[in-house]
């Protein structure tokens, strides 16, 4: 694997340099201060827990003190009788001896003040609540209190024992007031330096002594010793301090420490030291590294600016005029890569011309191109393509051709075919699906590439969209269709003529004998249809000789709903012996221009095909709607629930002579189709196979009907 930092070599240079040099110092240099550190922090500690272990040991000393000398006050319980003055000279007594006693008074039973020393003894009989009184009476040993305030409103903190007489009755309770300034006094002396700190703390945290006076009063949080005694980092007066602490049996709180900086001065001062030795070692280094960059280094960086012109500039650097003066061998390296870049320069010229000429070619022939490699992933379209298919070129690019949903299936693809086969050269027609889904069809040539090695390299495939081409000729095989149709309708209609005016003449006279007798009004109504289809066989031989020679007739104001009726009630007796129901689903003028009888001959036969599709009955359903789309229509709707048409029948039905009938004419769906054109409107089919068939008829609605011609007029 290859790193960044293996492309240049002065970077090697730089860091063989610093891992010989400064890599090793700054190792050296950590490795000192690290161990001087470890030292430093442990002599600290054993220096703060001796400080600590002295002070304690004085303070439990001192207060074990005043507690036996209140034991002697109070009498040790050995006095038979209460003598208050007694207690009083042995408290002035031991008050002027004692440097940790401020005050010492007493508070008998009642809790009243009844003398202090050395004070005078104004506040005699003052009632006064001492903290410690409720447990110094149930204990009757001696009590020290936390920080409170006194009877004069002074913070304090005391040593209380009990009064009793002989017969270990209750009389009230020995108060000595500590002097905080001997308690700080004790603090500072154990201070070995400069910066030390030492402070004495209650079960509450404040603070009742302390090395620095600002400190006093002060609330310590006693969440930061953990346990009876040991060492620790706090913050003091914010800085990070070293600190042993013990706590003594009645919940003082001892701390003694010293401040991180000033336990580290001397660590500082050898790692400044170090720091100085370290950067000349450094400016030594780098000037050696400069000797080598000017002397060994810059001419392979010459060297390499000339590679990266070669690379990114458009000319290559002339050889006269950038070729070194030496005729050392880096001087001969680089005259060699210049005279190579030259020739490699020209040849890459001439290959981005015959790329650029090519890739014209490609972009501007009027064929679409594709190309896909081995694995049938697509590498390259024109722009040809991208238009014939409707896609982005990049979201094509990349992507498995059988992914491309330009076939409706993927043994359609060309290109996979002539990859499995293996042939060179392979042309056929087939068709391919834009993103809309319209088909195209288009003249496929395929041709596989290879490499040097005989390899397939991918195939290639050429399309020409032939679909006008193809349009057009269906369109002259049609025009060559419906002139053959127009010569036998002609003949046809010709040949029927003269029998149907017969056939006219006798239902006339068939439809008059039925009207003067008395026949059945069945009789008459069958005797009236037969006259109307005969005039209508008449009128369709007509229609037949006009689809001929394209004539038209005048078109009328013309209801389609009055239209579907009577196709619908010349058919009624078909239907009820093919066990057909007809739903009807009309709105209501539903008027177009048209000829009458055409749109009779146009629904008859999309019926009769309706019918002739349900062998075992079924419903036809007629709906009639007016719809806008950009302008009103007419949409005329005959579904059937019949077996249906496939699709391939489906694209050939309004082909002349084709049917799916073994006795039909394939005229019927082509005469119907022309009728519905010449009235201005479209005729569509759509079908499942086993399901039934939809054939829609839409026509432009009449616009003005006023002054306008009806149908019958």
């Amino acid at each position: 694997m290859n790193f960044p930092i293996s492309k240049s070599i002065t970077t090697k240079y730089l860091l063989l340099f610093t891992v010989i040099l400064i890599v090793p110092g700054i190792i050296i240099y950590y490795i000192i201060t690290g161990y001087a550190s470890k030292i430093i922090k442990e002599d600290v500690k054993v220096q703060n827990i001796a400080s600590k272990d002295i002070i304690a040991k004085r303070l439990n000393s001192e207060i074990e003190h005043v507690a036996s000398q209140l034991q002697l006050i109070a009498g040790e319980g050995l006095e038979s009788d209460l003598n208050i003055n007694r207690m009083y000279n042995r408290a002035k007594q031991a008050n002027s001896q004692s440097s940790v006693i401020h005050s010492i008074y007493y508070i008998n039973e009642q809790k009243r003040v009844k003398f202090e020393t050395p004070f005078a003894s104004s506040q005699n009989n003052l009632i006064y609540h001492h903290p410690n009184f409720t447990q110094v009476y149930w204990t009757h040993t001696y009590a020290l209190s936390d920080l409170i305030q006194n009877y004069r409103h002074q913070k304090v903190v005391t040593i209380s024992v009990p009064v009793l007489t002989k017969d270990k009755e209750f009389k009230g309770i020995i108060v000595a007031e500590l002097s905080r300034d001997y308690l700080s006094e004790v603090l500072k002396s154990v201070s070995l330096s400069r910066g030390h700190f030492g402070f004495l703390a209650d079960r509450k945290g404040n603070v009742i002594a302390s090395t620095s006076d600002k400190q006093l009063n002060k609330k310590f949080s006693v969440d930061k010793i953990p346990n009876v005694s040991g060492y620790t980092h706090i913050n003091h007066n914010g800085q990070e301090s070293l600190a042993a602490y013990q706590t003594n049996q009645e919940g003082w709180n001892l701390v003694y420490g010293v401040p991180t900086n000033v336990a580290f001065s001397p660590l500082h001062k050898l790692s400044l030291l170090l720091r100085v030795s370290f950067i000349s070692i450094l400016l030594l280094a780098l000037f050696f590294i400069w000797l080598g960059i000017k002397n060994i280094l810059q001419p392979i960086v010459k060297l390499t600016s000339y590679a990266k012109t070669y690379r990114n500039s458009q000319t290559f650097v002339p050889l006269n005029k950038e070729a070194p003066a030496r005729d050392d061998e880096l001087s001969i390296l680089t005259r060699t890569i210049i005279e190579m870049g030259n020739s490699n320069y020209e040849k890459q010229k001439m290959l981005e011309q015959s790329e650029r000429y090519l890739h014209d070619v490609l972009e501007g022939i009027p064929y679409g191109i594709i190309t896909i490699d081995p694995r049938s992933k697509i590498t390259y379209v024109n722009q040809q393509f991208e238009r014939m298919v409707a896609f982005q070129r990049q979201d094509m690019i990349g992507v498995n051709l059988e992914d491309l949903p330009i076939k409706s299936e993927s043994v359609d693809f060309i290109l996979l075919h002539t990859l499995a086969s293996g042939k060179d050269m392979e042309e056929i027609e087939s068709y391919i699906l834009d993103s809309d889904g319209r088909k195209r069809i288009v003249k496929v040539t395929t041709s596989t590439f290879y490499t040097d090695t005989s390899e397939v390299m991918g195939i290639i495939a050429v399309m020409q969209d032939i679909t006008e081409i193809k349009q057009l000729q269906l369109r002259l095989q049609q025009s060559d269709k419906l002139a053959s149709i127009g010569q036998i309708t002609a003949g046809i209609a010709h040949e029927i003529k003269n029998p149907l005016a017969i056939l006219s003449g006798s239902a006339e006279l068939l439809l008059d004998e039925a009207e003067e007798s008395a026949c059945s009004e069945e009789v008459k109504e069958l005797a009236a249809d037969v006259f109307i289809v005969v005039n209508r066989l008449k009128e369709i031989t007509n229609n037949f000789l006009n689809f001929a020679n394209m004539s038209q007739k005048e078109k009328k104001e013309v209801s389609l709903v009055q239209v579907l009726e009577e196709v619908f009630h010349l058919l009624r007796l078909k239907c009820n012996e093919a066990n057909i129901s007809i739903v009807k689903d009309f709105e209501e003028k539903c008027l177009i221009a048209g000829v009458y009888d055409q749109l009779i001959q146009v629904f008859l036969n999309i019926v009769l095909n309706a019918m002739e599709a349900m062998d075992e009955g079924g419903y036809i359903i007629a709906s009639i709607q007016t719809m806008n789309m950009n302008e009103e229509y007419v949409v005329v709707r005959i579904e059937d629930t019949g077996s249906g048409i496939n699709k391939q029948d489906l694209e050939w039905l309004f082909n002349p002579f084709y049917s799916t009938k073994e006795t039909g004419s394939g005229l019927g769906l082509t005469i119907a189709r022309d009728i519905v054109k010449e009235h201005g409107g479209e005729l569509f089919i759509e079908s499942i196979e086993g399901k039934g068939t939809t054939i829609t008829c839409r026509f432009p609605k009449q616009k003005n009907t006023k002054g306008g011609k009806k149908h019958g007029e």
